[in-house]
């Protein structure tokens, strides 16, 4: 209970009392039955929270006389006087019992300076709750098309368009045949491959640390979806996922700038800008903003809404498994662009939830507990133009 809180419902409740009686006696009118009703109601709450705070404070005031000093604090006299004893100074007296109230006790013989002279006597307890390491920042799942899956699944896409071409008029003697090309398609396979952790706990951890039953299942949880968007991002798709990196369109390959992220721009089929976003990972994002910085740009193509980051008016999402370019050793950098729901599949097989399993028999005679988490996962490009990729060499 908290005296403060006390306090400002009981001037809430003067003023409303307050603008009732205004009210009316600005209209000349009586209070209502319901405003005599409320006007009461009020009245009796403010004298509960009279008696409260009075109770609180009657408290307050008890723990303060019990901290108190019940005498004065002396030392024997050695010599002989009427007193017998010889009182300490008032400042004194003062830190002497502030050490009491404040348990600041202080020995110059025994200390927690070295185990010999106390420091073994000192017991060390550890706080009951684990602090997780962060997880690595992650875009494709929000980003690409999840499905669940039940087994292998075939997605058909078109491959070459349909292109019309104009005909000529038959006539009685001469007649022409449509002309055109008709559409062509391909497919993808998407599966699903196994990805997950098995950590091994002993009895007795277990058994004296609580906090790993909540810690485990989500640490577990970090570490398959931290795998999962490297895949996502850089797989190979051959017995593994599909990155985006290896599936979607390689336009073309710039330095980092905003003249190549406009031609990126550019490269995209419009079609796809209903729900295109940009994909970087955050450190290129930070040089676009110390570049727009540098350079003064009246137009600003790099904006921040509501904590949203904004590129030429397209959202910006981030990825850690994004490569960033560096010149030495050299590392080429990436960033994609475009719809990567049209463009990306992600299966889940049985669903999209991390399975996490306690196996206590497998090595009960060890004393050991295997704490398994998986997860089947698969994702394929199923829609190369859909993301265009721009590989940042300089």
């Amino acid at each position: 209970m908290n005296s403060q809180i006390l306090n400002t419902e009981k001037s809430q409740l003067l003023t409303a009392q307050d603008n009732m009686l205004n009210a009316a006696s600005e209209s000349k009118t009586k209070l209502t039955p319901a405003q005599e009703t409320e006007f009461a109601n009020a009245s009796n709450r403010i004298t509960e929270i009279d008696t409260t705070l009075a109770r609180m404070a009657a408290i307050e005031k008890g723990k303060r006389e019990v901290s108190a000093p019940t005498s004065d604090a002396f030392v024997p006299n050695s010599s002989k006087s009427k007193s017998g004893k010889r009182e300490l100074s008032a400042a004194y007296h003062e830190a002497f019992w502030n050490s009491f109230a404040k348990r600041g006790f202080r020995n110059e013989n025994l200390s927690e300076g070295t185990n010999a002279d106390g420091g073994y006597l000192v017991t060390v307890s550890t706080d009951k709750t684990i602090v997780p390491l962060a997880g690595l920042e992650s875009s494709m799942r929000k980003l690409g098309l999840v499905i669940p899956t039940e087994n292998d699944i075939l997605l058909p896409a078109e491959a070459v368009r349909t292109v019309a071409a104009q005909k000529t008029e038959s006539t009685g003697t001469s007649q022409t045949a449509f002309g055109g090309t008709s559409p062509s398609f391909t497919q993808v396979h998407l599966s699903a491959y196994m990805v997950g952790v098995n950590v091994p706990v002993t009895f007795e951890l277990a058994q004296d640390v609580p906090a790993l039953q909540a810690f485990l299942p989500a640490d577990i949880q970090r570490g398959i979806c931290n795998y999962e968007e490297n895949m996502f991002i850089n797989g190979s798709g051959t017995a593994q996922p599909q990155g985006i990196l290896n599936g979607a369109t390689a336009a073309f390959t710039e330095a980092l700038s905003a003249n190549s992220t406009l031609d990126l721009l550019g490269a995209l089929n419009p079609m796809y800008f209903g729900n295109a976003k940009w994909l970087m990972h955050r450190k290129t994002g930070i040089v676009f903003r110390k570049a727009q910085i540098a350079a003064n740009q009246f137009q600003t193509y790099w904006t921040n809404v509501n904590g949203q980051d904004y590129l030429h008016g397209f959202p910006v999402e981030y990825s850690y498994a994004m490569p960033v370019y560096a010149a030495s050793p050299l590392v080429l950098g990436a960033i994609a662009f475009g719809d990567f729901k049209a463009a990306a599949t992600i299966g889940d097989r049985g669903g999209s939830d991390i399975r996490v399993k306690i196996l206590d028999q497998v090595n009960a005679l060890q004393g050991l507990i295997q704490v398994l988490g998986y997860r089947r996962s698969d994702q394929r490009i199923r829609l190369a133009e859909a993301v265009q990729i721009l590989t940042v060499n300089g």
